[in-house]
């Protein structure tokens, strides 16, 4: 049975469905749309089913910022740090212990593992997510796994995991393996374009457009601007400078976050604007 878990999420109608699937065969795969929680709940819904009882389970990830942060988020998720029940192991890092039970690396990682060790031994399962944008190191490592499974560890559990993949396909390389999908979570989109004046800034015109768009709807904007020095730059030089009507409780405040080459790792993975009692933009520390 799936671990139980505090907040819901899209993937979560799946994961029953999933356990069963993983129960009768040694390869699946899940085709779940973005945001549905696949790369952070599936490794821990699985991670008491009988047949990984006492076993690892490792997660592949196509680059070493997703594969630390999905474990992070997975051990906060089970109120840890990283390097107990879930750790990560990647170039240059890794966080792992004796009591590591899901293990994230990157691709390459993998390959190199699979290679010193071809039986996989104590690993119960074998995840690849985002498959769909398909490295010369994740066609390898599936190579490698579904090698080793076929001739040495039928036992050994491989999930195929992506937004957009042809999943037939990939569940035929498989020898015919199920395939789950989830639906995910739809919400409508509606695109509005909006002009551009050839003879003013494009910062002052964002910063317009922003305007705009917090007179017209409640909530929040998330704004995209190429370069550092631009990201800054659209900030009214006083608070009467905002637009936003005096009737109307104006709690507008935006931060910016540079590209993720220059900003501090700490700052990599965030970006948000939040309400606050005058519309303002802090400078860059």
């Amino acid at each position: 049975m799936p671990h139980q878990f505090d907040s819901p999420l899209p993937i979560d109608a799946v994961l029953d469905e999933l356990d069963r699937t993983l129960d009768r065969h040694n390869a699946a795969v899940l085709v779940a749309p973005p945001g549905a929680g696949k790369t952070t709940r599936v490794p821990l819904a699985l991670l008491d089913a009988p047949w990984a009882k006492g076993k690892k389970i490792i997660v592949l990830e196509p680059r070493r910022i997703a594969a630390r942060a999905s474990a992070e988020r997975m051990a906060k998720t089970l109120r840890e740090r990283p390097g107990e029940t879930v750790g990560y192991r990647v170039r240059f890092g890794s966080k792992v212990s004796r009591a590591t039970r899901i293990e994230v690396v990157t691709e390459g990682i993998f390959s190199r593992q699979i290679l010193d060790d071809p039986e996989l031994n104590g690993v119960a399962a074998v995840l690849f997510d985002e498959f769909h944008e398909r490295s010369l190191d994740a066609d390898l490592g599936l190579a490698l796994a579904r090698d080793a499974q076929i001739g040495l560890r039928e036992d050994l559990r491989i999930l195929v995991m992506s937004a957009t993949l042809d999943g037939a396909r990939v569940a035929k390389l498989l020898g015919d393996a199920p395939v789950v999908e989830s639906e995910g979570r739809a919400f409508p989109v509606e695109t509005r374009y909006v002009g551009r004046k050839v003879d003013a800034p494009v910062e002052r015109q964002m910063a317009e457009t922003i305007a705009t768009a917090l007179r017209a709807d409640a909530g929040s904007v998330l704004a995209f601007l190429p370069g550092a020095a631009r990201s800054a730059a659209p900030r009214p030089s006083s608070p009467s400078a905002c637009t936003m009507p005096r009737s109307r409780s104006c709690r507008c405040s935006v931060r910016s976050t540079p590209p993720c080459r220059t900003a501090p790792s700490r700052r990599r993975r965030r970006a948000f604007a939040r309400w606050c009692w005058r519309p303002r933009l802090p400078r860059p520390r």
